[in-house]
């Protein structure tokens, strides 16, 4: 069977690939390995048992394969992706608090693992693979791969490292708070003391109109707003939506969503009738159309600020930044390029995107042109050498691939040109790229995996596992004394820092809310750049 795989081109790398992303989907108490880790394992397993890519190679040297292809297209979509919110971020509230928190975390790893190296007399290639795996970082391994390091010492230390920073980090955020006595679901569902008093979050209620004294009554009339302090978003009645208005109408059996806090809601169901299941009625919206942010004007504002209810009669149903999906709170401070999720009449959310920027293209296209273009000016930049006070330094090719997709993907526009790619393509280039590269460095590492496991496993398996506990826990304390961050956001931004998606499930358990994807978010776009810039780094200093 092995010598057929390795008659055909690419199959053995299709096969590893394939059957690694399966691996890695599998879950064991809400831990994964995920496509990369799994990927690296299934294909570290077959290059052992004799699948290689020889007919595809030949034997001689290697300047540009599939898995250089992969890693291309892998770095320039982190630096994309992470373009329109690594700007941004730092204008919102506590944004540069949660980009401090993501540069600490990846600096203190690196010097963490310099650190431990060094006292143990670790090669290059193993103390990157070290660090890529405490971090569980593929923009960490893959950056450091190109370095010129040993791909099997490199490879195989990733995967030791690997499950030991998946699993360690998982257990500190089971944990830790609960040693800390902290309720993070406390922080978000849980009521606010403020001077003695007792102030709860502002929420959401379904209501079915009851009370015959509402009846046939405007909502000017009623003046619900001044009475019991809520503000009506939506109003139901024989199927059809109705944007609240001055000279609404109630009528009976109207079912509407109301927001406001628990005590005035309350009032309100007091005034006008019973409350019902509020999910049932968000089925009920019509189809939500997306807008881009991309005014200044409107970038840096609160949703409070803006007050897009009552001035457009729309309702905000979401905002998409990057992969995650933030809650639409009132405090929820708007970025260049989020995406708003919008229900309302057609002419009102054409107002709403004039204002606000423009719409997300409905066509599921992209500008090849330009995205293509980007990976060139990329490849350009990262060629350039300069030669300060007599040093050779140059971006190298992670670099310069980073710093065009950071750029493109800011600007959103380059004259009358789009440079959108829809969020389904974005995930397919990024995550196909690196299981390619990923696939084949495994592939080739396999062959000498038994030479790989020689060289200091036991050092490699602790140092990950005093690597990550200690970049966490010191991480975690900047954010609570020093950045006098909230528990809630010292955690998500940590886990933003080192771009963990399963630490990001684990926290939205705990907490019982999406809230946490805010601090998440701001610091997943620096942290995506800097563990890239980490694995170049480490493997500078240490060769």
């Amino acid at each position: 069977m092995i010598e057929f795989i390795n008659q055909m081109p690419l199959a053995g790398l299709m096969l590893a690939t394939s059957l690694g992303f399966m691996l890695g989907r599998l879950q064991f108490r809400q831990m994964s390995m995920g496509p990369a880790g799994g990927t690296l394992f299934a294909a570290l397993a077959f290059g052992y048992c004799g699948v290689n890519l020889d007919l595809l190679y030949g034997e001689g040297p290697r300047h540009l394969t599939v898995g250089t292809l992969g890693f291309v297209l892998f770095i320039y979509s982190i630096g994309f992706e992470a373009g329109p919110r690594f700007f941004s971020s730092i204008r919102t509230r506590n944004g540069w608090k949660f980009i401090t928190m993501a540069i600490v975390v990846n600096a203190l790893a690196v010097v963490l693992c310099l650190g431990w190296g060094k006292l143990f007399q670790l090669d290059a290639a193993t103390t990157a693979g070290m660090l890529s795996g405490a971090l569980t970082s593929a923009p960490t391994y893959a950056a450091a791969s190109q370095a010129g390091l040993d791909n099997t010492r490199l490879s195989v230390a990733f995967a030791i490292a690997y499950p030991i920073g998946l699993v360690g980090l998982v257990v500190i955020l089971q944990t830790l708070p609960r040693f800390l006595h902290q309720n993070l679901a406390a922080e978000t569902t849980g009521d606010v003391e403020t001077h003695g008093l007792v102030k709860s979050p502002e929420i959401s209620r379904a209501f079915e109109v009851t009370r015959p004294q509402v009846f046939d009554q405007k909502l000017r009339d009623l003046k619900l707003t001044t009475e019991c302090g809520v503000v009506l978003t939506q109003i139901f009645r024989s199927g059809r939506l109705i944007i609240p208005e001055a000279d609404t109408k109630l009528m009976e059996n109207d079912h509407l969503i109301a927001v406001g806090r628990l005590r005035e809601l309350q009032k309100l169901e007091l005034l006008i009738g019973v409350e019902i299941e509020l999910d049932e009625l968000h089925e009920r919206l019509p189809p939500l159309r997306k807008v881009t942010v991309m005014e200044p004007t409107v970038a840096s504002k609160t949703l409070a600020d803006l007050n897009l209810i009552q001035r457009f009669h729309c309702i905000v149903t979401g905002i998409e930044r990057g992969t995650e999906v933030v809650e639409p709170a009132a405090d929820v401070t708007l970025l260049r390029n989020d995406v708003v999720l919008v229900a309302g009449a057609r002419q009102n959310v054409q107002r709403l995107a004039d204002e606000m920027g423009v719409f997300e293209p409905d066509i599921n296209e992209t500008n090849i042109a330009i995205y293509t273009g980007g990976i060139f000016m990329g490849l350009l930049i990262g060629s350039f050498h300069l030669h300060p006070l007599g040093l050779d330094f140059s971006l190298g090719l992670a670099g310069g691939l980073l710093i065009a997709g950071l750029c493109l993907g800011w600007l959103g526009r380059i004259g009358r040109y789009s440079t959108h790619v829809p969020k389904p393509a974005q995930q397919l280039v990024r995550d196909l790229g690196i299981l390619l590269f990923i696939g084949e460095t495994g592939l080739e590492a396999g062959g000498n995996l038994m030479e790989g496991l020689s060289i200091a496993p036991w050092q490699t398996i602790v140092g990950a596992a005093c690597v990550m506990t200690i970049t966490v826990v010191g991480t975690l304390l900047v954010g609570l004394k020093i950045l006098r961050l909230k528990s809630l956001d010292s955690w998500g931004s940590v886990c933003g820092g080192l771009t963990s998606s399963a630490a990001l499930q684990a926290l939205r358990s705990q907490a019982h809310s999406n809230e946490v994807t805010i601090s998440y978010a701001a610091a997943y776009a620096v942290g995506s750049v800097a563990a890239t810039m980490a694995g170049q780094l480490i493997a500078i200093w240490l060769t």
